[in-house]
């Protein structure tokens, strides 16, 4: 598989499948898929969906206007290869907003393998995420020693949930980029504070960059003003040594 869709070097969208073992059952999840032009080897993005994917599937989600296929797009022509695990194998329905734990394990396990892939350089990967992908992208983070770079699109608080990661902030070994609009939720406000003060007073590389334009949480479903800031922080971190 990682032949041919390296080869093709298509910035075109493609959903294919990728192995999973999660609470030692073997399964698979689909992953969105676009590969750069050029030739490899490639630095890559793996890309962790907001929760609206998890509720209304893909592409059903763009139904309510969230384009992943859009970011995928967006990032292969600056020439990374981006992989978005779809977390969920079918929709959970409208108002599903739950942190699970074998979201943690999925990203994970897509992380190895994109390292794995023919074409991609295992040395310069970059975890994203938006909303619950970004919670679940910091958790990640945590646990890897791997990563370049991180970036996290106005992170969902999840109950709490990302307060209580940030206790363990000191574990993150890669610079942080954290992006958020101004009149998002009082919820995502006060996890991004969180981070702030987590990550600052532990001397962690952090860029926050607090957007004041409008569009509130739903920013991000799109490729809109805020591209140009994680277009130059990946930039930054993923070029080749």
């Amino acid at each position: 598989m990682s032949v041919m869709l390296i080869s093709r070097a298509q910035a075109e969208p493609q959903q294919l499948s990728f192995p999973v073992k999660i609470a030692e059952r073997a399964g698979e999840r689909r992953a969105l898929v676009c590969a750069p032009k050029g030739p490899p080897p490639f630095a890559a993005v793996v890309f962790n969906h907001g929760s609206i994917v998890d509720m209304m599937g893909w592409p059903g989600a763009t139904q309510r206007g969230y384009r992943l296929d859009r970011v995928c797009e967006a990032l292969a022509a600056e020439g990374y290869f981006v992989f978005a695990p779809i977390r969920e194998n079918s929709a959970r329905g409208r108002g599903f907003q739950d942190y699970e734990d074998a979201y943690r394990e999925i990203v994970l396990q897509a992380i190895d393998h994109v390292k794995a892939l023919a074409g991609v350089d295992s040395s310069r990967i970059a975890l994203a995420g938006f909303s619950m992908g970004g919670l679940v992208s910091f958790k990640v983070a945590l646990e890897r020693n791997d990563l370049r770079a991180v970036a996290l699109l106005a992170p969902a608080f999840g109950r709490g949930l990302l307060g209580e990661a940030a206790t363990s902030a000191d574990r993150i070994s890669a610079p942080v980029l954290v992006m958020v609009e101004q009149s998002d939720g009082a919820p995502i406000l006060r996890g991004v504070g969180i981070l702030e003060q987590a990550l600052g007073s532990r001397g962690k590389p952090l860029r926050l960059v607090r957007y004041d334009r409008g569009g509130g949480h739903e920013l991000f479903y799109d490729v809109g003003h805020w591209w140009e800031d994680l277009k130059a922080f990946l930039r930054e971190h993923l070029v080749a040594r």
